[in-house]
């Protein structure tokens, strides 16, 4: 619709609305590479800040997942023969009761993981292994449970290393 010179535009900006149009992209400003949040590491991966980030993210939405699963089957056990309402009523409460409570715990285990990690790895001069997730696996899960006494500590631990383990060797077949 032209404009009619009669009624001036309303707009402040009409004068100039060609010269910044926001369809227009200067081709010098795209890249073909991938981009990330923070540059790469001298090694080729994703810097540990980023990957601490992603952990704790991602296995935050893990656990609300997995603890909003829990609450459901818990909601629909602690109301049987309930009406519809009150069952929503004690589903919605579960959820609300449990996704929470895994997320958190998932995602604070993720990010000590994380930083007992880049610490192993800044403790041996920059060498990343398989040792060290192993490591880092089995002092995590000691150190979750390190207020729960000997006994919690060593089966945390140990749980912590079979855990690592278990993603280590599944890294090659889930391509992560």
């Amino acid at each position: 619709m032209a404009a009619d010179p009669e009624f001036p535009s309303l707009n402040p900006y009409a004068s100039i609305a060609t010269k910044i149009s926001p369809y227009r992209v200067d081709p010098v400003n795209l890249r073909e590479e991938t981009e990330y949040i923070l540059p790469f590491g001298t090694d080729g991966k994703r810097s540990g800040s980023e990957r601490l980030m992603w952990a704790t993210g991602s296995s935050y939405i893990t656990g609300v997942l997995a603890g909003s699963s829990w609450g459901v089957i818990e909601g629909i056990r602690r109301s049987p023969g309930q009406s519809t309402k009150l069952r929503a009523n004690s589903v919605l409460n579960s959820i609300g009761r449990r996704g929470p409570l895994v997320a958190n715990n998932i995602a604070v285990i993720a990010l000590m993981y994380r930083i007992i990690d880049m610490s192993v790895v800044k403790a041996r001069s920059g060498t990343d292994d398989v040792y060290n997730q192993i490591g880092s696996g089995a002092l995590t899960g000691m150190l979750f449970r390190c207020t729960a006494g000997p006994r919690a500590i060593a089966v945390a631990g140990t749980l912590g290393l079979v855990v690592a383990a278990g993603a280590i060797a599944a890294n090659p077949i889930l391509k992560l």
